[in-house]
């Protein structure tokens, strides 16, 4: 039996950080909850690893998920992670991480977990056994 794929996931809001680990964790996913980007980031620094995939929202007290995302991958062990931005915020500025395609932006709306799926998908799913995922 293989392993759970691990998620980090950084978002201040806990109402939607619990919704959004509970749908994980239902699709077969282990998610370490990080309640800021200074959070995430310390722990990522302090040597944290086996994450196949960062999941940021965008608009968090200290830095915000941009600036968390270029802090994570510029470690060794997190430059290739998958990352996806799902966040309520429209950057008015998209990073150049987002338009070069190294992360991803999902808004959180009523397609939200259709397009994670999507994202999972396409992402973080390497093999047979873990090809399907419910889109609810």
């Amino acid at each position: 039996m293989q392993d759970q794929p691990t998620l980090a996931l950084a978002d201040d809001d806990e109402l939607h950080a619990e919704l959004m680990s509970a749908w994980l964790e239902h699709q077969g996913y282990r998610v370490l909850r990080f309640a800021s980007g200074d959070e995430l980031v310390s722990w990522a620094a302090q040597g944290g690893s086996g994450v196949q995939g960062l999941l940021l929202d965008v608009d968090m007290p200290g830095r915000d998920g941009f600036q968390s995302c270029r802090e994570v991958r510029a470690i060794p062990s997190f430059a290739e992670v998958p990352t996806v931005f799902v966040s309520a915020a429209t950057p008015n500025n998209v990073p150049d991480e987002v338009v070069s395609g190294a992360c991803h932006f999902i808004r959180k709306d009523e397609r939200m977990f259709v397009k994670l799926a999507d994202w999972l998908s396409q992402h973080i799913y390497s093999d047979a056994s873990h090809s399907a995922i419910e889109y609810r």
